[in-house]
C-alpha cells in the first residue's frame, strides 16, 4: 500500500485534531505535513501496522495528539520564557538601545532648516511642498526634491545660524 493511501486513512484524525487544538502559525497544509511526519515515524517504528487498520488508527491518534500537545507545550514554554525576562529600567540601558531615527538635536536642526526652506517658496511652491511632505505624487515633484536637496546641502555647509558673538 502506498504512503498516500495510508495517510488518506488517518487524515480524518488530523482534521479532527486541527478543529480541537490551535497551534500558533500552523495552517491546514502544516497540519497535513506534520500528520505525514508522525505517520512516517510510526510506520518506521511499528512493523506490519499497515495491515492492521484498527491498530494503525489507534496508534496514530495517540502519537499525533501527543505530538500536537508537545508542540503546544513548547509554545507555552517559549511564551513563559519571554514573560520571565528580567525587567530593566530603560534609563539604565538606553545607551544600548539603537536609535531608530534622528537624534533630538538633529531633528530640531532638520525642522528648522525645512522651515527656512519653506519660507523661501512662493505660495504655489509651498502647496507643492505640502503635497511632497504628504507623500503624494504631482507634476514638478522631481524639481522640488532637487531644490530641497540643494537647500539642505547648502545649509549643511553654511556656518550655524544665530551663533552668539
Amino acid at each position: 500500500m502506498e504512503f498516500k493511501e495510508v495517510y488518506a486513512k488517518v487524515r480524518p484524525i488530523v482534521q479532527k485534531t486541527r478543529r480541537e487544538y490551535y497551534v500558533k502559525l500552523w495552517e491546514a497544509e502544516d497540519w497535513d505535513q506534520e500528520g505525514m511526519y508522525v505517520l512516517y515515524r510510526l510506520l518506521q517504528q511499528e512493523d506490519g501496522i499497515v495491515r492492521d487498520e484498527s491498530r494503525l488508527l489507534r496508534y496514530f491518534k495517540v502519537k499525533f495528539r501527543n505530538y500536537v500537545n508537545d508542540m503546544l507545550r513548547r509554545q507555552s514554554t517559549q511564551k513563559r520564557g519571554f514573560d520571565r525576562l528580567r525587567y530593566e529600567e530603560i534609563g539604565e540601558i538606553s545607551h544600548m538601545v539603537s536609535s531608530g531615527g534622528l537624534l533630538t538635536d538633529e531633528l530640531v536642526c532638520l525642522r528648522d532648516s525645512l522651515a527656512r526652506y519653506r519660507s523661501t517658496l512662493s505660495p504655489r511652491d509651498s502647496k507643492k511642498y505640502d503635497t511632497l511632505v504628504s507623500g503624494a505624487r504631482f507634476k514638478g515633484r522631481k524639481k522640488l526634491l532637487h531644490s530641497l536637496r540643494q537647500h539642505l546641502i547648502s545649509e549643511d555647509k553654511a556656518p550655524p545660524h544665530d551663533t552668539p558673538k
